[in-house]
């Protein structure tokens, strides 16, 4: 029913649950939008004017507008809706936790315990997306035409280890996806003691956009 919105951002609000909201202004209309917190830091800042994809889902007596930091992310939710047990909300939590190219790599690497990262996603939950959404993910980067990471083994088990040491300072999964994203896009990084500087770098500064 609803493919984006396009607007002015009016409110924008980060809560202590599995998603935040955003108020958009379409032409004097003020739409609640429910958000991942990866989105609610990359839409921009309140007065500014974004172009959101959305998805509508209606629920017998209620209408949630869910917004997303792209189109992939936006298809991406209804793929994850598709499995077993899997509301708007907890997909919104995994696609907004890893983002579209984490989410493709653990699916199709099998990587439980990355997709576990998600709020509410336990090691059941995170098999069953493996199990029941592979081939469908497949089918969904041949057509996208998106490849998978180039990230080596070596380069994730860096990984590996600074988010276990990033996860014990206090940071949050989308904090710590969204700042290692940042720095395999920005700079070549093998070493764990760096990665965790640079990490810490970007955190304090909250230059996650």
């Amino acid at each position: 029913m609803l493919a984006y919105l396009k607007g002015e951002i009016r409110e924008k609000e980060l809560t202590s649950g599995q998603a935040d909201r955003m108020v958009l202004d379409v032409g004097g209309i003020g739409f609640e939008v429910i958000v991942s917190k990866r989105t609610l830091l990359t839409q921009g800042a309140v007065g500014e004017k974004t172009l959101m994809p959305v998805s509508l889902i209606i629920r017998e007596t209620e209408w949630t507008l869910f917004g997303f930091g792209s189109q992939d992310e936006r298809e991406l939710f209804a793929i994850l809706q598709t499995v077993t047990g899997i509301g708007p909300k907890l997909a919104l939590a995994v696609v907004g936790t890893l983002g579209v190219q984490q989410l493709v790599d653990a699916v199709l690497s099998e990587n439980q315990k990355l997709i576990s990262q998600a709020p509410g996603v336990g090691a059941k939950v995170a098999q069953r997306i493996i199990l029941e959404l592979k081939s469908k993910i497949e089918e969904w980067v041949n057509r996208k035409g998106i490849g998978a990471s180039s990230d080596d083994k070596a380069s994730s088990g860096v990984e590996e280890e600074v988010e276990a040491i990033l996860e014990g300072l206090g940071y949050t999964p989308t904090e710590i996806n969204m700042t290692l994203k940042k720095a395999r896009e920005e700079a070549t990084i093998s070493d764990v003691e760096e990665l965790v500087r640079y990490s810490l770098k970007v955190l304090g500064s909250h230059q996650l956009t």
